[in-house]
């Protein structure tokens, strides 16, 4: 018997810039439309995966809570995309959105999140157990080097 992972097939970063790159110059395609078509590709998969009562730690169990980390170039598009789809599945999402991108699409983005009452998170919760679901839209295929970690403090 295979294992699950032998059956899939992962495309590395510079294969995944080439597939963007010839879906915006000969497909025709705007990074919007790459976006939401990514965006509403993670929602699917998640809702497959937990949504309709598979899950569901949100008030009173009826919904499964979800956390869609985004970063600030388009794979967090991405997640600010999914987090939309995701919500008008019946899901509970909150965003955290750590450094917003000063894009006009990004924007909009946020602007649709706001006006559906989704909550942006300003700081992650010391325990992440309140949550059904994480998606990372944190860093894409152009991330390089490796991830730093700076834990920020209030004075209060």
């Amino acid at each position: 018997m295979s294992s699950p992972s032998s059956s899939l097939k992962f495309l590395s970063a510079s294969e995944s810039q080439a597939i963007d790159e010839e879906l915006f110059s000969s497909g025709g395609f705007s990074v919007d439309q790459l976006m939401e078509l990514a965006g509403l590709s993670v929602a699917q998969a998640v809702w497959e995966e937990y949504g309709s009562g598979k899950c569901g730690s949100g008030e009173g169990g009826a919904s499964t809570t979800v956390l869609v980390l985004c970063g600030p170039g388009n794979n967090g598009g991405d997640g600010l995309v999914a987090a939309r789809h995701l919500t008008h599945f019946g899901m509970q999402c909150a965003v955290h959105y750590p450094k917003p991108t000063k894009r006009d699409l990004f924007d909009r983005l946020v602007l649709q999140l706001n006006n559906l009452h989704v909550p942006f998170v300003p700081d992650l919760p010391a325990s992440l157990e309140q949550y059904d679901v994480i998606v990372d839209a944190l860093f894409g295929f152009s991330f390089k080097g490796a991830p730093r970690y700076e834990r920020r403090r209030r004075r209060l």
